[in-house]
């Protein structure tokens, strides 16, 4: 069988997409995203626990 080898992306590309992610990861819109991710999750669960123990 013939080994598939990987793609190896040029280093400036992979150094652009390195830089890219890591200034959203740092940005403001970034941790917005993420708390509005995490307020959604903790009201969803809230709200299954609620009617959880309402129908008992």
């Amino acid at each position: 069988m013939k080994k598939i080898s990987r793609i190896h992306a040029p280093k400036v590309v992979t150094e652009f997409i390195v830089h890219q992610s890591t200034n959203f990861i740092a940005s403001n819109a970034f941790k917005k995203r993420v708390m509005d991710f995490l307020f959604s999750v903790v009201d969803d669960v809230v709200t299954m626990v609620y009617k959880d123990s309402k129908e008992k």
